[in-house]
């Protein structure tokens, strides 16, 4: 069973950030691209490590605007989760010169792409506080 108080939820998710204000700890960023900039800068700095995958999902980094990821503080060895936050902004890097979406678009779809992201986030909890 993990401590919740261990954990931080980097963000860019308002709806996700409001859930878990409270009973996580949340720290609320711009951009996806933010998010995973965030998440290294933890990890590089020590002492946490990564909950949830970085790219969690079959959705393309440029497809979705937004990203919440779990880390947990640790003393543990974090190297494998060096290497993970790494290809993951090599991967978002790679996808984000790609057709961006409309601004229609957007507007249509934010909200989905939004309760997708919180609810990958909200299924792990349970999973980690057993």
């Amino acid at each position: 069973m993990i401590d919740v108080t261990k954990l931080l939820i980097i963000t860019n998710n308002d709806v996700t950030e409001e859930y878990f204000k409270g009973q996580i700890r949340t720290e609320m960023v711009e951009t996806h691209k933010d998010v995973l900039l965030k998440v290294r800068d933890y990890i590089y700095a020590g002492g946490w490590k990564l909950i949830t995958h970085p790219m969690a999902s079959s959705i393309k980094p440029n497809q979705t605007p937004f990203r919440s990821i779990i880390l947990i503080q640790s003393k543990e060895d974090n190297t494998e989760d060096i290497i993970m936050i790494e290809e993951a902004l090599i991967s978002f890097e790679k996808f984000e010169g790609d057709k961006k979406p409309t601004e229609w678009y957007r507007k249509t779809t934010d909200q989905d792409f939004k309760r997708i992201d919180f609810y990958m986030i909200e299924d792990a909890i349970p999973h980690l506080t057993r």
